[in-house]
């Protein structure tokens, strides 16, 4: 017990406070080397000190406490830098991802406005179209929905068939967090006959009038646009016809800024 320091000393010579200590030793992070059964008080070893300062220096670069139980529990110098490094990508993929907001915030600021967009009514042509439809969360929409699209691309391809048109995707019901969609390419010339993966569906995409509008930026800001087409619709005494669609004007893939992503929403009227 000598060598013991109460958790109120060994803080100060730790420099962390006494809720942080209680923090990591809930978390497994830093148990103290004794509880006394009788108070609960806690104390601590004084070489404990350097693996405190340890956790401190981590969680001032954000790192999840799971994450710093990982590195405190390597032994090996270079599992501990694999592990650092794997932070770093996530750091640097939220770096990415501030600089994106703060390229949108730009944008909103030299336009005047968060959002502005041209709604128009339209004749939209008929289309006939290969389609996948599956129930997906809107978290996990992004993956489910590339898969979908590979399973299009790849049937078109193997039927000898090409895209007569960019992908659209369907919103057919948007229920809490179970969400039903469609994932289609318009296709011309693909027989009715052609054998097709268990799954897709060859049919037609109905034309007719639609309020229509585009946005430029990432996807995950479409809803905005969506709430703006649908009262729109509202404010012009139109009802909605059908489903509303995406067509993802330019490829993904292809473009490294989302905010020059280009999407024309369609929601049929009448």
């Amino acid at each position: 017990m000598d060598e013991l320091m109460p958790i109120g000393r060994f803080s100060r010579l730790c420099w962390l406070s006494i809720k942080a200590l209680r923090v990591y030793d809930e978390s497994g992070l830093l148990h103290p080397a004794y509880v006394d059964p009788a108070s609960g008080y806690r104390y601590y070893r004084p070489e404990q000190a350097a693996t405190a300062r340890v956790i401190a220096t981590l969680r001032s670069l954000d790192m999840p406490l799971v994450s710093i139980k990982e590195v405190l529990a390597e032994s090996d110098p270079d599992g501990v830098r694999d592990l650092l490094d794997s932070y770093r990508m996530v750091l640097e993929q939220r770096i990415d991802r501030h600089r994106h907001m703060l390229h949108r915030v730009e944008t909103f600021i030299r336009k005047g406005a968060v959002m502005a967009y041209e709604i128009t009514t339209r004749e939209i042509a008929p289309a006939d179209v290969i389609g996948a439809t599956f129930t997906t969360s809107p978290d996990a929409l992004s993956d489910t929905s590339s898969n979908a699209y590979h399973q299009l691309y790849a049937a078109l391809a193997a039927a000898g068939a090409s895209p007569a048109g960019p992908p659209r995707m369907v919103y057919l019901d948007l229920a809490d967090d179970a969400w039903t969609i469609e994932a289609s390419v318009p296709v011309a010339g693909l027989p009715a006959s052609a054998d097709l993966p268990s799954g897709l569906t060859l049919h037609r995409h109905d034309g007719g009038r639609a309020a229509v509008t585009r946005h430029v930026g990432p996807y995950d800001e479409l809803g905005l646009a969506y709430r703006e087409v649908e009262s729109w619709i509202g404010a012009r005494g139109l009802t909605t016809a059908a489903p509303p669609y995406d067509v993802y004007i330019n490829n993904p893939a292809e473009v490294t800024d989302p905010g020059k992503l280009e999407t024309e929403i369609v929601w049929p009227v009448r």
